[in-house]
């Protein structure tokens, strides 16, 4: 090691060039880690992006049927006693 660091190829390159070759090679060789935490990352964004697709979806459904039940009280059509009154009233009327 010694002898590498007193060569002339490293003198007249100098310790920067010498740093980036060694940060070269170390990233060459977790290339391959690298590249499978991207693939993994990627695959993960993509599960929550569909996740967060169902999970609108289901909101959409939840609010619609909160708003026809919201509608139906409203209206009168949901207390079984005003449906039940109401019954009673339309077979007095058929009377």
């Amino acid at each position: 090691m010694v002898e590498l660091l007193q060569s002339k190829f490293i003198q007249e390159l100098g310790a920067t060039a010498l740093m980036f070759i060694v940060f070269y090679l170390v990233l060459q060789f977790n290339k391959a880690s690298i590249e499978s935490l991207i693939r993994q990352q990627s695959d993960f964004v993509s599960k929550m992006f569909e996740l967060y697709n169902k999970l609108l979806d289901t909101t959409v459904f939840n609010s619609s049927m909160l708003q026809k039940i919201d509608d139906k009280i409203k209206n009168g059509q949901w207390c079984p006693f005003t449906i039940n009154r109401k019954t009673t009233k339309q077979e007095k009327e058929a009377e």
